[in-house]
């Protein structure tokens, strides 16, 4: 983190992806209204994504905000989508990446005084169950017996991932994204580096 960056004046961005965490946004899809209700139980949220003539929370300025958050200046932040598809099968989700979970951990430790404490309860990421979830699986179970994981085959990899052998490179990215974005959201410092062992061994899933 660059101790010469100004986290005083807070962003637009930066409030809605941190809401987004709060809302549990490295562990599973977030609605567009529930971040956009998270961001108004801030005040300088309720300041900036309101109606003009009405105190009620602007959905469409929220939105406006994770759309940038998917590729600002080549990087993204969150993926999802926001009212996708008809009436009747409408999608609308968002979650944080590996590189949205970042962002969000360099900025907490300063956003506590720039935003105030929102009411309601905090999400609470659960190391533990992620742990019971990583450390039961073979794939760790090899990492521990040699760090290398040269005994690793691939479908330990898609296995951890809830993943089959033969499912798209896409599926099992998405999958590992998700995975090492919520170990990171906990702040586990081991889980996160066996699981960026595992990416440099299985590799040819990334490339």
């Amino acid at each position: 983190m660059n101790a010469d960056k100004d986290y005083s004046v807070v962003k637009n961005i930066d409030l809605v992806l941190f809401a987004l965490y709060k809302c549990g946004g490295a562990e599973h899809l977030v609605h567009t209204e529930d971040v956009a209700d998270r961001v108004f139980k801030y005040p300088l949220g309720k300041h900036r994504f309101r109606w003009e003539r009405y105190l009620y929370p602007d959905k469409e300025r929220v939105a406006r905000e994770l759309r940038r958050l998917k590729d600002m200046k080549g990087m993204k932040y969150v993926k999802g989508h926001v009212n996708i598809g008809s009436k009747k099968d409408r999608r609308d989700g968002w979650m944080l990446t590996e590189v949205g979970v970042d962002r969000v951990r360099e900025i907490e430790p300063h956003m506590g005084k720039a935003l105030q404490k929102p009411s309601g309860e905090h999400h609470r990421y659960t190391e533990d169950n992620l742990r019971h979830r990583i450390t039961s699986t073979t794939c760790h179970k090899i990492y521990l017996k040699d760090p290398e994981m040269k005994e690793a085959q691939e479908f330990h990899f898609t296995n951890m991932l809830y993943c089959l052998p033969d499912a798209p490179k896409e599926k099992v990215t998405g999958a590992f994204d998700k995975l090492i974005a919520n170990a990171k959201a906990t702040g586990a410092g081991d889980l996160i580096e066996f699981l960026e062992t595992a990416r440099i061994r299985f590799d040819s899933f990334f490339l």
